[in-house]
């Protein structure tokens, strides 16, 4: 699932590509194939006709992140909100529709990871922005932007990573969960919001702490160090074009580079990388999903 990194990366392309362009229609077949569909996202097909009825004719003013949530502003006062999910990630360019669905014919769109288109906006200046999502798990829905802190899926997140999140505060933060188990709690979108499983991994590697600890067992040094590592590598994520070990692609539909710089997520069996350490990194299910830990050093 795409995590901060890759959320900022892509708001970033976006504010490189849209503003000023207007939206001139929009096209979807995810409530042709998806089941239990709910009739407040664009999986309904109802909801859906609404959502293009409000959105053609808006002029895109900018994108911004919150938590793992892309932010498109519109004018009209309207916000288009999609959360990318597992497999989810915008690309920026020209597409035809061949009968069954839409390709294009540059080059990095198609990218295998690329074609699964569910979702097109076509722009004013003919080209398109285009959602492919293999899984079909995403979420968009629209809200009025001045409403933005009230809008259920945004009102519940917790502090931003980067945006002047102080140790008192990430402490605090931490200490809402004493009992958890600190990886699922790095998780917890309402303690702090951005960082799932790729990042949970790499920060507590970092600092040392095993993803099972319960918060409330934390030391004071340890809480400091993950901090610290949240902010580093965070950024240097960032500075990477995120991580593309999966799915995710830029609005260019090009690759990040974190998968690179790995020190734990997806390296089990394999040696420890921390110098000094003669420990190998593990796989363990932790509140559901997937932890990769040292088995020497993270205490």
């Amino acid at each position: 699932m795409p995590e901060l990194p890759e959320v900022t990366t892509t708001v970033a392309g976006l504010n490189e590509v849209l503003p000023r362009l207007s939206i001139t229609d929009a096209w979807t077949d995810y409530f042709s194939h998806t089941k239990n569909k709910r009739n407040d996202t664009i999986k309904s097909k109802k909801y859906f006709e609404y959502f293009r009825k409000e959105i053609i004719g808006k002029k895109v003013k900018s994108a911004e992140r919150r938590g793992k949530n892309v932010l498109i502003h519109l004018s009209g006062n309207k916000t288009v909100l999609i959360h990318m999910k597992m497999t989810g990630h915008l690309l920026h360019g020209k597409y035809e529709w061949n009968g069954k669905t839409w390709r294009s014919t540059e080059k990095l769109l198609t990218d295998p990871f690329n074609q699964f288109i569910r979702l097109i906006f076509t722009l004013s200046n003919g080209k398109h922005l285009a959602f492919s999502d293999m899984r079909r798990f995403a979420k968009v829905v629209l809200f009025e932007t001045n409403k933005k802190n009230e809008f259920v899926d945004l009102a519940g997140l917790g502090p931003e990573p980067l945006d002047n999140l102080s140790l008192k505060t990430f402490k605090t933060q931490l200490m809402k969960k004493p009992s958890g188990k600190i990886k699922t709690v790095l998780m917890d979108q309402s303690i702090v919001a951005g960082i799932g499983n790729i990042y949970s991994d790499e920060i507590l590697w970092t600092a040392g702490v095993h993803p099972e600890r319960r918060v409330k067992t934390l030391k004071d040094v340890e809480v400091k160090n993950m901090w610290k590592a949240m902010k580093v590598i965070l950024k240097s994520s960032i500075k990477m074009g995120g991580d593309s070990m999966s799915d995710y692609r830029n609005v260019h539909g090009e690759k990040g580079r974190f998968q690179n710089a790995h020190k734990v997520y997806r390296r089990t069996k394999e040696k420890c990388l921390r110098k000094n350490c003669s420990g190998t990194i593990k796989r363990k299910v932790i509140g559901g999903r997937s932890g990769h830990f040292c088995d020497t050093h993270q205490k």
